[in-house]
């Protein structure tokens, strides 16, 4: 698999959960153009799965991805719901990569962050690094 495919199976995945709603301020994000534009990160995204080294789950922990509502209130985009053969797949293609790059998975994960933003809120930069 190559990064461009991970990319957009993350993304694609990433806009079916919307439209979000913050639990505190009842913000509602309509997509994740607008909740990227409106939120700002918090931290690194999280592979728990990866953290914990179990590259095949059968019942995956999932990765996170934690912002901020312009409220204060924290906000997680997460994997819940992806396909377990999917999930087995990234994370099989994570796992390669990040040794290949000699980076941790959090690291891999917040490199592919950056671009799947880039990718919605400046299309047609996706392909340039």
């Amino acid at each position: 698999m190559e990064e461009q495919q991970v990319i957009n199976i993350i993304r694609n995945y990433l806009e079916t959960q919307f439209p979000k709603t913050c639990s505190n301020c009842k913000q509602v994000y309509p997509s994740l153009e607008n909740y990227l534009r409106k939120t700002s990160h918090l931290g690194m995204p999280v592979s728990y799965d990866a953290e914990f080294k179990d590259w095949k789950p059968k019942q995956q922990i999932g990765t996170v991805s934690l912002a901020n509502c312009s409220c204060g209130n924290t906000l997680a985009i997460n994997s819940k719901g992806i396909g377990l053969l999917t999930m087995w797949r990234l994370l099989s293609w994570a796992r390669k990569e990040s040794r290949k790059r000699q980076i941790p998975v959090r690291q891999l994960l917040h490199e592919l962050r950056k671009k799947i933003d880039r990718s919605v809120l400046d299309p047609g930069t996706e392909l340039a690094d």
